[in-house]
């Protein structure tokens, strides 16, 4: 039976994770530790863990914080498997275990603990963090990334350890990560030091990696994306490869079940929206047309101040339910846009005037960047994507200074809008949920129905939308719209490139 080791890692919080130890291992806050924990009390190397004949040590790397170990401050100590040992006055605790197991068990633990994501019932978001912990822990790497096919392209869902910009941080070229993808052939280099044709690239002596594996995630020969992993010292126990593959088809199936679950609860929700709307609303705004005729009657036929605030109690809630059946209605259709060529800045201009005094109010300036640009779109519902994107900014924005910056400009294929607000942002968890109908974040009075007809209205345009936020660091919304045939040419106007103004001034 071979001696095997793991270090559970549990923080203040409760987290807990597990982490293969075959080799020694530095732990601390800088991203260049074999094990990164990020806490703040944390020191860039915070703990050295060796293995010598058979016997793991532990030593404190001369920390402010400290280490702790059966109640004394640890220096350097023999580190007994199952004694736990905490950072940084309990910032994490670590507990060293033994696993006597032989390999096929191991290989059997591994593929029953990810087959376990399959039985879960949580969220994307949620799953892909998962799957990317498991990854990193079976195969003994510490840094990596996974990517989706989505909108036809390859986007990164989650990152272990990676800095902002992908493309300076790993080994492999995002090119070759794509060629992964796109071929099915996976990359499997366990030491770089074997792989004699690598070792005169700048790009591995820079990084000092040493283990490397891409593998793209597969469902019944359809390609759904591709995990990358390495790790700056060869793994000295390395998984078995057929058991690893079989492990990232898991994953894969575990993401696309998750996928088509939420994809078939959307489909749910209109479904249900749309049999609602077809019932009752038409009857519903009915009845409020009624009630509003009748409150505006009694307010006209009284002088009594108490009697005409009641009355405009009720119209302010007549308004509010009349806005939320036109957008039920309005969100159950589904209808070709009727497209007119428009000059975007003139659009765009004309959106934002009305808006212009209550940005002034909150001391926010709207500021517009782009040249003329001609596109077809329906300006009937694109002006309701505008006014809801304008509304939403606006409400960030609210006892915050700062400018909220509408743009565009020409991208292969198509035009490219931007709306920019400085406010408070938008929780990652948000985010996920931004689209769901009848889900409202940071409105009082919200229908829930705003950024839903948003997504509706611009997919119906055969476009995309994509939210890029961070809490404290404002949003900012990009719409992109594919070139739509105009009689003539699909042009910019060359002498106005470039060009912005604030809304109310006079053009820079």
């Amino acid at each position: 039976m071979a001696q095997r080791y793991q270090l559970l890692i549990r923080d203040r919080h409760g987290f807990e994770r597990t982490v293969p130890l075959t080799r020694s291992v530095t732990l601390g806050r800088q991203s260049l530790c074999d094990v990164v924990l990020s806490d703040n009390m944390i020191s860039r190397n915070h703990l050295r863990l060796e293995l010598r004949d058979e016997i793991w040590w532990a030593e404190d790397l001369q920390t402010t914080h400290g280490c702790f170990y059966k109640g004394q401050q640890l220096g350097r100590e023999a580190w007994e498997p199952g004694t736990p040992l905490r950072l940084a006055d309990g910032a994490y605790t670590l507990t060293l275990q033994s696993l006597d197991q032989t390999s096929s068990e191991l290989h059997l633990q591994a593929i029953l603990e990810t087959a376990q994501l399959l039985a879960q019932e949580v969220d994307l978001e949620d799953l892909l963090e998962q799957s990317m912990d498991k990854l990193l822990s079976i195969s003994g790497t510490f840094r990596g990334f996974l990517m989706l096919l989505e909108n036809g392209e390859l986007t990164t869902r989650v990152q272990r350890n990676l800095g902002q910009e992908l493309e300076g941080s790993i080994q492999l070229s995002l090119s070759s990560v794509h060629k992964v993808f796109e071929t099915g052939d996976p990359v499997w280099i366990l030491n770089v030091a074997d792989e004699h044709h690598l070792m005169n690239q700048h790009s591995i002596q820079r990084l000092e990696l040493k283990t490397i594996l891409c593998l793209p995630l597969v469902l019944q020969g359809r390609r759904l994306g591709v995990v990358y992993l390495d790790s700056r010292k060869p793994i000295t126990e390395p998984p078995d490869r057929e058991t690893f593959e079989a492990i990232v088809a898991l994953c894969a199936i575990a993401i696309e079940r998750t996928r088509l679950s939420e994809e078939n609860l959307r489909s749910h929700v209109l479904a249900t929206v749309g049999q609602v709307a077809s019932s009752i609303i038409h009857d519903f705004k009915n009845g409020l047309f009624v009630l509003r005729g009748h409150a505006d009657l009694l307010e006209l036929s009284t002088e009594d101040h108490k009697i005409r605030h009641h009355c405009r109690k009720i119209l302010e809630c007549v308004d509010r339910l009349t806005h939320l059946s036109q957008d039920v209605l309005d969100f159950a259709k589904v209808r070709e846009p009727n497209r007119e060529t428009v000059d975007l800045r003139v659009f765009l201009d004309a959106i934002l005037e009305p808006v212009a005094p209550r940005a002034a109010e909150l001391g926010v300036q709207l500021r517009t960047e782009g040249p003329t640009c001609l596109v077809k779109l329906d300006p009937a519902q694109f002006t309701r994507v505008m006014e809801n994107l304008m509304a939403n900014a606006l409400d960030a924005t609210t006892d915050m200074s700062g400018e909220i910056v509408v743009s565009w400009s020409q991208v292969t294929g198509g035009v490219q809008i931007r709306v920019r607000d400085r406010g408070r942002g938008i929780p990652r968890k948000v985010i996920k949920r931004i689209f769901e109908p009848f889900f409202s974040y940071g409105k009082k009075k919200g229908t829930g129905l705003g950024m839903a007809t948003v997504k509706k209205i611009v997919e119906e345009h055969g476009g995309s939308l994509e939210f890029l936020s961070e809490e404290g660091s404002g949003t900012e919304v990009v719409i992109t719209l594919p070139e739509h045939p105009i009689t003539g040419t699909f042009k910019v106007s060359d002498e106005s490139t470039g060009g912005h103004r604030a809304l109310g001034s006079e053009g820079v």
